[in-house]
């Protein structure tokens, strides 16, 4: 394990989590939607240009992108956990992004989504042999102002993060000094990446002022400028051009009393410098470059890499070894189109890292993530089932099997559909139950009960629900028995109804917090104990669910036994 320089004494217990690879990285900066273009030559100001109309189409890929976007993705590859700070607009480009997240292994709990703003797209113009130009419109991100920062995302920062990642790009500078001085104050790592020189900064972009571009690379713990944006910041403050490279790096480092300066070259080398060393690390030869497109992106994905498993370089040997590991995702990123890895890209990186005692972690762990956690959570939902009240449970059942008339079902959205669900199944063993939509009561089918004789059922997980609610009253006031599986004892529908089951609070999280998933699962279950129950109590046989059933593969397997 690498040593510390005296500067990392300052950071926290969180940061040295990333050391064992338990930390969270989160980045806050440009991630957008690549329309990517192929181009014969790229035109210079005032000259016309052509497209390459490969497959007699202009638009050749569309992919998500973005510099703090890639170098999140590319920093998960190797089993970083990763996430992206950020605003969208619900629209197609967000969606679109968010879509692509998960797979790439960042994660979206950090993504506020503001219905009224656009999200970020770009527009990449790539030539035969690589090279390309970009034109951005940065959207939403182009709000991530102090204040924004400061409300709503200081918190993730201080309680999430044990790195914090940001950019010279698109984020207003106001909003990257409030990101940095967020994660200084709790002791997080901080990175930077100076991606474009100060002049499209301050002047094209109008991110902000001078002062605020100095403070932000003053306040950055690792600092990874291109070589172009690199010497002119130098030049900014000091006013002296730099000789080579190496003193690039450490005129850098010393100006801006960053722990690490990286410096890419292009396809060269980059150079790393400490407090005590500096090295030049030649960039691995590839044999076609497809795309530079996010090359420098995936550069310090690496550098993310690199320092979340084995800490900051102290030593002129472990400068090499995290440039080399850097080298290694420049290289595996420029032989595919786009900034983010693909499948190809990662067996690449994974045939250079080899070199590096770093490794990519199993496809087969990272596959459908979402499937295997939902199924996970509604596990974990139905844990505590068999703790149900089962005085609740036999009062409910008693009052079903003593319905002298007809049972009826009844709820609204996907507790309706339950409802229908157990309507058919008790129906199919000699209990004549029919579903009624919970808001339909009120259009007529008040008509359908007979007072004294029939009960309604009604299942809602809240057991607030209005449509629900306002009909049992009517029933009630008709004479009719209501009965009502829900989660909370006190809700107003179970106060309201004669007997009800409750199953409490879950033990997991639904999606958003409201799409019902766990609490269907739990009322499928009661549904289904319900079913059993009923065909016990009433003596139901083989015999005469053979006879209500004698269609369809059931019908058949019955007919045979």
């Amino acid at each position: 394990m690498f040593g510390f320089s005296n500067i990392a004494i300052r950071f926290s217990r969180r940061y040295l989590a990333t050391l064992s690879g338990g930390g969270l990285v989160l980045g806050c900066g440009s991630n957008v939607v690549d329309n990517i273009y192929k181009v014969k030559v790229l035109p210079r100001p005032g000259d016309k240009g052509f497209f390459d109309c490969q497959n007699n189409r202009i638009l050749q890929q569309k992919v998500v992108g973005g510099v703090t976007l890639n170098h999140l993705a590319w920093a998960s590859q190797v089993g970083v956990d990763t996430g992206l700070l950020a605003i969208h607009g619900n629209d197609e480009a967000g969606m679109f992004i968010r879509s692509k997240l998960g797979r790439l292994g960042v994660s979206l709990k950090y993504i506020n989504i503001e219905p009224a703003e656009m999200t970020g797209q770009c527009y990449v113009f790539i030539e035969e042999r690589g090279e390309r130009s970009i034109l951005m419109a940065p959207g939403a991100t182009s709000r991530i102002l102090a204040d924004y920062v400061n409300k709503e995302f200081s918190d993730y920062i201080k309680k999430d993060a044990s790195m914090l990642t940001t950019e010279v790009s698109q984020v207003p500078l106001s909003g990257v000094v409030a990101l940095l001085k967020s994660a200084r104050d709790a002791g997080v790592l901080t990175v930077l990446d100076l991606d474009t020189t100060p002049d499209v900064a301050l002047h094209q972009a109008m991110l902000g002022t001078e002062q605020e571009l100095m403070e932000c690379v003053r306040l950055a713990d690792v600092l990874k400028p291109a070589k172009a944006a690199a010497d002119d910041m130098l030049h900014m403050l000091t006013g002296s051009k730099s000789t080579s490279p190496a003193h690039l790096a450490c005129q850098l480092r010393q100006q801006c009393g960053s722990t690490l300066v990286a410096i890419t070259h292009g396809s060269e080398l980059s150079v790393l410098a400490n407090e005590d060393h500096v090295v030049e690390v030649p960039a691995l030869l590839v044999d076609k470059v497809v795309d530079t497109t996010g090359a420098g992106d995936a550069f310090l994905g690496g550098i993310i890499a690199g320092i979340s498993h084995r800490g900051l370089p102290s030593g002129e040997d472990q400068l090499q070894w995290l440039g080399g590991v850097a080298n290694s995702f420049g290289a595996a990123c420029v032989q595919t189109i786009g900034g983010t890895p693909t499948e190809h890209s990662r067996k690449q990186l994974m045939t250079y890292l080899k070199d590096f005692g770093l490794g990519l972690p199993s496809r087969e762990a990272e596959k459908c993530q979402a499937f295997q956690s939902s199924l996970n959570s509604d596990i974990t939902a139905t844990r505590h089932i068999d703790q149900l009240d089962l005085e609740e449970v036999d009062n409910f059942v008693s009052k079903l099997i003593d319905c002298k008339g007809h049972l009826y079902t009844s709820g609204i959205g996907k507790s309706g559909v339950v409802a229908m669900r157990l309507a058919a199944s008790l129906s199919s063993v000699g209990m004549a139950t029919t579903f009624v939509h919970a808001t339909e009561w009120g259009h007529g089918d008040f008509g359908r009960v007979h007072p004294g004789e029939d009960a309604v059922v009604f299942l809602s997980h809240s057991g607030q629900t209005e449509e629900c609610i306002a009909p049992a009253k009517l029933l009630k006031e008709k004479g009719i028995h209501c009965l009502c599986i829900v989660s909370q004892p006190d809700s107003a529908l179970a106060k309201l109804c004669d007997g009800h089951i409750h199953y409490g609070n879950l033990e997991v999280k639904e999606k958003f917090d409201v799409i019902p998933t766990g609490s269907i699962i739990v009322q499928e279950l009661i549904s289904n104990a319900i079913l059993y129950e009923v065909i016990e109590r009433n003596g139901i046989t083989k015999e005469v669910f053979k006879s209500n059933h004698p269609s369809g593969a059931i019908g058949e397997t019955l007919k045979s036994s």
